[in-house]
């Protein structure tokens, strides 16, 4: 007898919902996941990333309170963490380049959680992204407490724009040039 009021409850739970006169907000999700294009760099502004080649992680620094005007998207993770820190690095930078008017990306590991994220207490440690509408530099981080924000890896996108001709410069582009395209007979 116990599944009988499962079984109306899995019932008339969908047909008062369908009745509901409450609409629900459709929340878009994260940026979108845009792989960064053949020409671009990126550039790592960590302190001390010229002793660190490519875009190793550096453990310490977060980004300054004063660069958080600047956020204009983030993430957390709860660790552990099973992709591997190039993955989520990688998914972090190109959802970045995925977000209009994002520049640069800071990720680290033992983030804390602010307050009420999500409605949690926050101050838990996490896997955070952080996306900004402007370059990092050097001075734009300060010293995190110890033991957070270790393996951070950040990046800023450059994607130097292709050069184009001017109408003075009395070279022709190759982007109006027609050309013309002759019929393929398909024979059966």
């Amino acid at each position: 007898m116990l599944f009988s009021p499962i079984i109306i409850a899995a019932v008339a739970l969908p047909l008062l919902a369908a009745a509901s006169p409450i609409e629900l907000e459709r929340r878009a999700g994260g940026p979108a996941i845009v792989p960064l294009a053949a020409n671009c760099t990126l550039m790592n502004p960590l302190p001390h990333a010229s002793q660190h080649p490519g875009n190793a992680s550096i453990s310490g620094y977060k980004p300054s309170s004063s660069f958080s005007s600047s956020k204009i998207f983030s993430w957390y993770i709860p660790q552990p963490d099973f992709i591997s820190q190039e993955a989520r690095w990688s998914n972090c930078i190109q959802q970045c380049n995925g977000l209009s008017g994002c520049v640069s990306a800071y990720m680290a590991y033992n983030a804390p959680l602010p307050k009420g994220w999500l409605g949690l207490p926050g101050g838990e440690l996490e896997v955070g992204c952080f996306m900004f509408n402007r370059t990092l530099t050097p001075l734009d981080f300060e010293v995190a407490q110890s033991g957070q924000y270790v393996n951070a890896t950040a990046g800023n996108i450059y994607c130097p724009k292709p050069a184009t001709a001017t109408a003075n410069s009395g070279a022709k582009s190759t982007a109006t040039k027609k050309t013309s395209k002759t019929p393929v007979k398909v024979v059966a």
